[in-house]
């Protein structure tokens, strides 16, 4: 039933990231040209953009993917995986990317939603932001399912979280009907 377990040092690679890449630098520029490469910091949405061109990939280090972005800062030790082929990392984060051994053993995307729960968990502040500093992700112990197992469960992972939204999406919805019955806003008549 287990392929494998380790630290996470034994089955991935940390990948370069971009210390000195600030959020002024990404502002003053701005990408004009159509080519452009996708900026991460800590979360899976893109900070900011820069253009695809030889200055660019000479100034910082552009990565190629899939990998996975890991949060250094903030809410440290959560996972996002990168599907872009080319994209930087700013100092906030940082990316991991399976070990040519490990390259066809690894659903991505198993991975970050089953472990990133369990890595914020040893960030350096519980509450709210904390520091998970890349010698702690080197020696967290990992257990590495058979490659059809991830990748049914990341389809489950993918399920639940796509239903936690839509409840998510429901509550909210409901309350804001709550609160303009008790507002006066809306008579009782016209709720659900």
């Amino acid at each position: 039933m287990i392929l494998e377990v380790g630290n996470v040092g034994k089955f991935f690679d940390i990948l370069p990231n971009n210390g000195g890449l600030t959020e002024e630098y990404l502002y003053t520029h701005q990408p004009t040209a159509r080519s452009r490469i996708s900026v991460y910091s800590t979360s899976k949405d893109p900070v900011g953009f820069l253009d695809d061109n030889d200055d660019v990939r000479k100034a910082f280090t552009v990565l190629e993917g899939p990998a996975i972005l890991v949060a250094r800062k903030g809410y440290g030790g959560r996972l996002s995986v990168i599907a872009e082929r080319s994209f930087i990392v700013h100092e906030d984060g940082y990316a991991i990317r399976p070990k040519v051994a490990y390259s066809n053993k690894v659903d991505l995307d198993w991975f970050a939603r089953h472990y990133s729960t369990e890595f914020q968990s040893y960030r350096s502040s519980l509450e709210g932001i904390g520091d998970f500093p890349r010698a702690k992700l080197l020696t967290m112990k990992v257990t590495l399912p058979r490659l059809e197992w991830q990748t049914k469960c990341s389809k489950l992972y993918k399920k639940r979280d796509q239903i936690a939204e839509f409840i998510k999406g429901s509550a909210q919805t409901l309350g804001n009907e709550i609160d303009e019955i008790l507002s006066g806003r809306k008579s009782t008549k016209d709720a659900a």
